[in-house]
């Protein structure tokens, strides 16, 4: 199913917490991998917003973050993909490089025109 073009929803398990709401600010859990698999092991040089002190990366490639719903804290993309979840929820996306890092990506990191897969929980409002 496609949430929007370029962006395809994957795998999802509602929440059953109050609907994320945009300008709000919420405690997530993310992972972000290349579409060949590779996990993305710095979250903070390739998130459109700063990671506070109290973000962590675990074993498993997911990094817990506070983050504000809106377009210019999210990647366009991740944006989206939030957008009707609720709290207690995941999702697994693939986005499309314009709703991404398009043409340059980010060296060292994401290379050009990468396709990501995306999963995110959101694990509460703060």
């Amino acid at each position: 199913m496609w949430i929007r073009k370029g962006v395809k929803l994957l795998e999802e398990v509602p929440g059953d917490g109050a609907p994320v709401e945009r300008q709000q600010h919420y405690l997530m859990a993310m992972r972000i991998s290349l579409s060949r698999g590779d996990v993305i092991r710095h979250p903070e040089r390739c998130l459109s917003h700063q990671l506070d002190g109290n973000q962590r990366t675990e074993d498993d490639g997911y990094f817990r973050h506070r983050v504000r719903v809106d377009r210019e804290s999210l990647v366009g993309g991740v944006f989206y993909a939030v957008l009707d979840m609720n709290v207690g929820g995941y999702r697994k996306v693939r986005i499309g490089p314009h709703l991404a890092y398009g043409e340059t990506g980010i060296p060292d990191i994401i290379p050009p025109n990468a396709v990501l897969i995306v999963e995110i929980k959101v694990l509460e409002k703060i």
